[in-house]
């Protein structure tokens, strides 16, 4: 099915064949796990470009031509099998270095070439059932794994050793990580994407957790900030406006809707209680084979939620040098509404 709705935008867009470049989008349309690598579709045939280092797995993963080429002789063996000399060629130009770029160039005139990239990531980001089931198994164990941290985590630990318990827990249950697990306590959590570090969390702080089980390829997402022993009036304050913001967004979400709306239900709420400024990046994002891909829910957006879309819903307030918090949740659009992948409570703990 995958195969045939490209070769339908090959059609609409008038090219001859369909290069694909990037490493998720391979995997896509191939099933293919490895790197370093292409796919060339034709409307007849299907071939996958690869080096000696993958010519085995891309055998037995894939039901491609598998074409074993290296360095410089990649691009001449796939305009070789291309055959379109004068034609248009579709490309994923998204995962394409200004030197490749240079080096078709010398297999084909500009005008001819066509990039598809909006197309790819627009297929992509309607999920089957069988995507949606392996998000739907990294969102379950995102939440059991939620769960042990509760029990685990203690004033003393230090952010790195939250991480790595997360990176364990998650490879001991079969689960590769879909990004590197942000660990942020108390001062550090006013950051969105913090790093982890060697401070010692201590009791007083807001310590917020993101990170993400991937199963099968695909990427899940998960944040939940927690109080250590004790929290102040305004830490209260600002989380439970978080949580509502969350809530509210999570109502509105369905079929239909523009991502932008989803994004200002939660920024007017935020907003209203004078944080305006302390929620700086978009409401949410698409999540699939890449951790971060269409839609994006954020101000400027322009996509329209439709079934099988898998959305973040993750508003935050962070304030300078003080802390932060953030609560994420996954869900999937359905049957004209949506579906909470994250069962995780979104009520404030306290550990």
């Amino acid at each position: 099915m995958r195969i045939k709705a490209l070769r339908e935008v090959m059609m609409k867009t008038g090219v001859d064949a369909a290069l694909i470049t990037t490493d998720d989008n391979i995997r896509y349309y191939s099933g293919f796990s490895g790197m370093s690598s292409e796919l060339l579709i034709t409307f007849n045939s299907l071939y996958l470009f690869t080096d000696f280092r993958y010519v085995e797995q891309a055998e037995a993963e894939t039901g491609f031509t598998v074409v074993e080429t290296k360095g410089h002789a990649r691009i001449a063996a796939i305009f070789e099998h291309a055959k379109i000399t004068g034609k248009k060629l579709g490309i994923d130009l998204s995962g394409v270095s200004y030197t490749a770029y240079k080096s078709f160039l010398t297999h084909i005139r500009e005008e001819n070439i066509v990039d598809i990239s909006d197309s790819v990531e627009a297929q992509r980001a309607i999920k089957d059932e069988m995507e949606l089931s392996f998000i739907a198994k990294g969102a379950r164990h995102n939440d059991a794994l939620f769960t042990h941290l509760c029990k685990l985590i203690r004033p003393g630990m230090t952010e790195m050793d939250v991480k790595a318990e997360i990176v364990y827990y998650m490879n001991k249950h079969g689960a590769e990580s879909a990004f590197a697990p942000i660990v942020a306590s108390g001062p550090n959590s006013s950051l969105p994407h913090a790093t982890p570090t060697e401070r010692k969390i201590t009791a007083g702080d807001f310590l917020t957790m993101d990170y993400g089980c991937r199963f099968g390829g695909y990427c899940s997402d998960f944040t939940r900030t927690v109080g250590i022993f004790d929290i102040d009036k305004e830490q209260q304050k600002v989380y439970d406006i978080v949580k509502c913001a969350g809530d509210i967004a999570l109502k509105t979400l369905k079929s239909g809707l523009a991502a932008r709306q989803a994004d200002a239900a939660a920024r007017g709420y935020i907003a209203q209680h004078g944080y305006a400024d302390a929620f700086g990046h978009g409401l949410g994002h698409g999540v699939g084979l890449f951790i971060h891909e269409a839609p994006s829910l954020n101000e400027t957006s322009e996509a329209i939620l439709v079934d099988g879309m898998v959305v973040t819903v993750e508003p935050g307030i962070y304030l300078k040098d003080r802390f932060g918090v953030r609560i994420e949740d996954l869900c999937v659009i359905k049957d004209g509404g949506s579906v909470n992948l994250t069962a995780a409570p979104r009520d404030l703990i306290i550990l």
